[in-house]
């Protein structure tokens, strides 16, 4: 995925356009058994909101954590 992100960033200048794009990419992939995807956080804002919006649980704060 860091392959495509490279290739998308510069071709796509729209934020936005991009994430809807890795929404896309993140749900084939993971029909396929993908299972790193934290690995490509941090590569594209982009990317970080469409992992974030396709799996809000990830980033709750454990409940626990707050006591």
């Amino acid at each position: 995925m860091s392959e495509i992100i490279v290739a998308i960033k510069p071709h796509m200048p729209d934020e936005n356009a991009r994430k809807e794009v890795y929404k896309i990419l993140i749900g084939v992939f993971e029909d396929d058994d993908w299972d790193t995807q934290d690995e490509c956080e941090g590569e594209d804002p982009a990317f970080d909101a469409a992992l974030a919006e396709l799996h809000p649980d990830w980033y709750e704060e454990d409940e626990e954590d707050e006591d």
